[in-house]
């Protein structure tokens, strides 16, 4: 009996010192960045700054209405400052997934139908990862994320010819991004129709080339599609550019730089 108890006893003594033990090991790393305290820290001290900015200088005042509504993907190499020196209060932002209409409806709706601005702007970007989980397979994706992306079977599957042989996977991607804006514009003119016709809105697809696919500069902002209106040459005499320089002209409408054809290797004498 005494042995017994005594086997009792140190197996609870065992089981102890293991408890004890796994209390004392150190929590696994699982998060990736930087910690959250530092985080919260920097965007304190950056709002602080940015009040104390703002008061030691002059507000401009505030256009009655914001300049245009921009509807965009939701990376966050993806920023206004892009393409708009100071955008505050003249950039009306929507953002989703992949940059579609149907996710930011009513965000889209408020700034063109309530704030009224004259310009709706809808950009797709290169290296984008909508896009390449959509090219490569999300079903390993939570739900959210793959009802997001079911979205665009419509715009790249029903208008996109299947991927041809030989095909660069860069060309086929920016392909995607190009029908992309494409169709979101084309949903747009539809929903805001009247105000199209009217005057009253402009609708405008562009590319933000991260990957500098169109080789005219990284991060270059490509126009593509005026209210509907995608052909390069068609888009630089379009009467929403007339003002335009030669230079900044020159850089509108799609054509990559991995369409143009190769300069023939010249034979040199050995």
């Amino acid at each position: 009996m005494r042995a017994k108890t005594y086997l009792i006893t140190l197996c609870l003594i065992i089981a102890a010192i293991g408890v004890t033990n796994a209390k004392m090991r150190p929590a696994p790393k699982l998060r990736a960045g930087l910690p959250p305290y530092v985080v919260i820290e920097k965007i304190l001290k950056d709002n602080d700054q940015a009040i104390a900015g703002a008061a030691a200088k002059k507000k401009a005042a505030t256009p009655s209405t914001p300049y245009l509504t921009w509807l965009a993907d939701c990376d966050a190499r993806v920023q206004a400052g892009l393409f708009f020196t100071d955008p505050e209060d003249k950039v009306y932002t929507a953002r989703n997934f992949g940059n579609q209409l149907i996710l930011s409806l009513a965000a889209v709706d408020h700034g063109v139908e309530t704030l009224h601005t004259p310009i709706l702007l809808i950009t797709g970007n290169t290296d984008s990862e909508p896009i390449r989980l959509f090219i490569e397979g999300y079903a390993q994706q939570g739900p959210a994320i793959r009802q997001s992306l079911d979205h665009l079977h419509l715009p790249l599957t029903a208008q996109s010819a299947p991927k041809k042989a030989g095909t660069p996977p860069a060309r086929h991607e920016l392909t995607l991004v190009e029908q992309n804006v494409d169709f979101q514009v084309s949903q747009a003119l539809k929903r805001y129709e009247q105000r199209v016709k009217s005057g009253r809105l402009v609708v405008v697809g562009a590319v933000l080339d991260l990957a500098n696919l169109y080789d005219r500069g990284r991060n270059r902002l490509v126009l593509i599609n005026i209210n509907g209106e995608v052909d390069p040459k068609n888009l630089q005499g379009i009467n929403h550019l007339i003002r335009l320089d030669q230079k900044l002209r020159a850089l509108v409408g799609r054509r990559a730089v991995i369409d143009q054809p190769k300069p023939a290797k010249k034979n040199t004498p050995k």
